[in-house]
């Protein structure tokens, strides 16, 4: 029988789990449980910043002071300690068993709790569980570090002062422009699985270039690529930065961009006026027109999601399939007059990012002022954020919603 393996998904530690053990996909917090044990392990992690070992986690557990049968010992060049305590919870007696692990940077924190009289009946097998736990030895940059390097790397690229980190993996590179780097942190990750010593900032270059169109790589003739382009809606000022422009048509100026990017189902590459150079004939009418086209073959297979008032009418349409290229159907040809006929004249939409669009009527006050909080707040703490406004929706044009 073939030994299960957990590995955490930052990739700070692995398990080897004992036979019986599985993870119980019910909690959000890493919790194992064996069918002959009445209880469950749980396991989580803390990381202290690169370079710092930070204190012995084991003596600020909770009931610290009260535990038996404590044991300190390194096992390599990771601290292991366990103790147990015996309590009251919820007026009903308990016992616990607590194990740290900590290497430099990486504490392992496992407990587990059960009735006294059985502790002998488990100890055997969740310790083997312990024992199975490897932490990392060549760590990747937590998503902070990895944001910093990131910064540094663009200003290098591009020659060009350090963008502003607004939070962890997300860099502010303009007025209207904020570029989300949880692509380039699972491609980082999956690097540093085939090669734990590879630096962060030869593979964040690599990805910039690719991300901006800035590759020597060739793309392939206009007849090859074609099928994979589509349109992009993004901040007026994203990507202004380039040394080759990008393709991009005014949606609403200072607002809203329509920019067009080669879908490789991995990650968007945006294209570039040189990018066109090189395919002979084609123009940029003719790479705007194929995305469009690519897009409306996309969207004949999407399903709508209505909202509807106390009257059952329908008062908002909401797209949101994730394909990532939801809120680009904004500028889709007949769009108002499709969702007119269901919602009336008077539209308003809403995309806070690219995964998200809304289509709701202007009739209702309460609806929009509800509408209008949800799609500030969306694109303030969703990835890959476009707009935190609503706007007017007419037939072949979008416009400012007066405050």
């Amino acid at each position: 029988m073939n030994q299960q393996i957990y590995v955490d998904s930052s990739r700070l530690f692995l398990i080897r789990l004992p036979d019986g053990f599985a993870r119980d996909e019910r909690v959000k917090s890493l919790v194992f449980r064996h069918p002959d044990i009445d209880g469950a392990v749980t396991v989580s992690c803390m990381r202290h910043r690169v370079g710092e070992a930070g204190p012995e986690i084991f003596d600020s557990l909770p009931g610290r002071e009260g535990m038996g049968n404590v044991v300190k010992q390194r096992v390599g060049d990771t601290l292991v300690c366990y103790g147990d305590y015996e309590g009251e919870l919820q007026n009903q007696q308990e016992f616990w068993r607590w194990w740290t692990l900590q290497c430099g940077a990486i504490g392992i924190v496992v407990s587990f709790n059960g009735a006294p009289e059985d502790a002998e009946t488990w100890r055997e097998e969740v310790d083997a569980l312990v024992a199975g736990i490897e932490i990392t030895r060549h760590p990747p940059l937590g998503v902070e570090e990895f944001t910093q390097v990131a910064a540094q790397t663009y200003a290098q690229s591009l020659g060009k002062p350090a963008p502003v980190i607004v939070r962890p993996l997300e860099l502010k590179t303009g007025e209207n422009s904020v570029l989300r780097l949880e692509n380039a942190y699972v491609s980082y990750l999956e690097h540093h699985d085939r090669n734990p010593q590879a630096p962060a900032e030869g593979l964040l270059a690599q990805w910039l270039e690719q991300l901006w169109g800035n590759d020597s790589k060739p793309l392939g003739s206009f007849d090859e690529t074609r099928a994979l382009i589509y349109p992009v809606l993004k901040p007026a000022g994203f990507g202004r930065e380039t040394h080759i422009p990008l393709l991009r048509r005014m949606i609403l100026e200072r607002e809203l961009d329509l920019m067009i990017a080669l879908d490789t189902g991995r990650t968007l590459r945006f294209l570039s006026s040189e990018d066109v150079a090189r395919w002979e004939g084609v123009t940029e009418d003719d790479v705007f027109f194929y995305a469009r086209e690519n897009l409306l073959a996309l969207t004949g297979e999407v399903s709508l999601q209505a909202l509807t008032g106390p009257d059952g009418k329908p008062k908002a349409v909401i797209i949101a399939t994730g394909d990532s290229h939801d809120a680009a159907r904004l500028t889709l040809p007949n769009l108002y007059e499709k969702l007119s006929e269901v919602l009336g004249p008077q539209l308003l939409v809403g995309v806070p990012n690219r995964d998200f669009m809304i289509v709701l009527s202007a009739d209702d006050p309460e609806l929009v002022r509800n509408v209008a909080a949800q799609v500030k707040t969306d694109a303030e703490t969703r990835p890959y954020a476009i707009s935190g406004k609503l706007y007017v929706l007419q037939k072949d044009t979008l416009l400012p919603l007066e405050a």
